[in-house]
């Protein structure tokens, strides 16, 4: 009788066993298939779904508005560099930048590649100190490239006399973005 029950001691123990290692090879896979939900491979930077899910999240919380600062990055003349040196110097360019971003503003917000060579920062708190060192970063970056390259940005905080919602400063610092571009385009010629 005893080696019955120490059969089915065995037993019972090498089953625990065997849902324990399904349970961490479950967890490892979940893990990796969010990353890969919600992480740009090129750049390592948050993504499109990352980024839809947090404004789902700052469109239903509007009191943690308050604190909340948003940076919108473009590529100046990407489509110049694709064309003129080649896609692969414009993926470059963007991982250049997806590194500055993470180096400086990421260090207080979060960074998502939103489009091609469109980024948007989102903080719970005053960044505008990160920007210049941002702009530092690029131009210490353009030193020692071949292609050297410029970013467009605008900027904002949330401000409740002027913003009804976390879209209406994203549009705000988008058309910021475009008035620099423009200047950028305007100084070329």
């Amino acid at each position: 009788m005893k080696t019955f029950w120490t059969f089915l001691r065995n037993q019972v123990s090498n089953i625990k066993s065997l849902i324990c290692k399904k349970l961490f090879m479950r967890s490892k896979v979940t893990d990796r298939l969010f990353l890969l939900a919600y992480t740009d491979i090129m750049t390592g930077v948050k993504n499109r779904n990352a980024y839809e899910e947090a404004l789902v999240k700052l469109r239903n919380d509007t009191a943690r508005l308050d604190n909340i600062m948003v940076v919108v990055i473009d590529v100046d003349n990407l489509t110049v560099i694709n064309n003129t040196h080649g896609h692969h110097s414009g993926d470059e360019v963007i991982k250049t930048v997806a590194n500055c971003l993470l180096k400086t503003i990421g260090t207080k917000a979060d960074v998502y590649r939103v489009g091609g060579d469109e980024f948007v920062c989102i903080a719970e708190c005053d960044i505008s100190g990160y920007i210049s060192e941002f702009r530092d970063c690029i131009g210490f970056e353009n030193q020692t490239r071949k292609v050297p390259f410029s970013v467009s940005l605008g900027y904002m905080k949330f401000n409740c006399k002027i913003h009804k919602s976390i879209d209406e400063l994203i549009i705000e610092c988008d058309k910021k973005m475009y008035r620099n571009k423009r200047k950028y385009k305007t100084n070329l010629k």
